[in-house]
């Protein structure tokens, strides 16, 4: 298959390219650091993602999925195995008779609660040295190419 380039890139378009290669390597690199940091209370980054996700208020699978861009699927996965351990509950939604909402038991707050601590250390330890300003830049960035694609 020939896959010679017949459209130029922009000198943007380059740019953006190379911020999604090293978007892939750093979402990797994140997984692979938050298995680490959260080992210990028998969660994996996917685990922890979905109990951050209700860390405030029980939501739906499809909620939890549109808000952490994930797959409907993938998380009823992730919930039954947080269920099965006992770290989520799956309750009626007064809106919705079929659409359950997925909640923090006691146990799944607890072990939230030490996992946000130890993650406070790490990331006060990533970010030391950092340049804050560049750091709301690159916030900034994210979240403005987000909301195009």
């Amino acid at each position: 298959m020939d896959m010679q380039n017949h459209t130029k890139r922009t000198d943007a378009a380059e740019r953006f390219t190379q911020i999604l290669l090293e978007t892939f390597r750093f979402n990797g690199a994140l997984i692979a650091a938050g298995d680490r940091l959260t080992k210990e209370f028998g969660l994996t980054s996917a685990t922890w993602q979905i109990l951050g996700a209700i860390h405030e208020v029980p939501l739906t699978m499809a909620q939890i999925a549109r808000d952490k861009g994930l797959t409907r699927q993938s998380v009823r996965r992730t919930t039954a195995l947080l269920e099965a351990r006992g770290f989520v509950e799956l309750q009626e939604n007064p809106g919705h008779r079929r659409a359950r909402l997925v909640a923090l038991s006691e146990k799944g707050g607890d072990v939230l609660a030490q996992v946000t601590e130890v993650q406070a250390v790490w990331a006060n330890a990533i970010a030391e040295g950092m340049d804050p300003d560049a750091l709301v830049v690159t916030l900034r960035t994210l979240r403005a190419l987000s909301a195009k694609l």
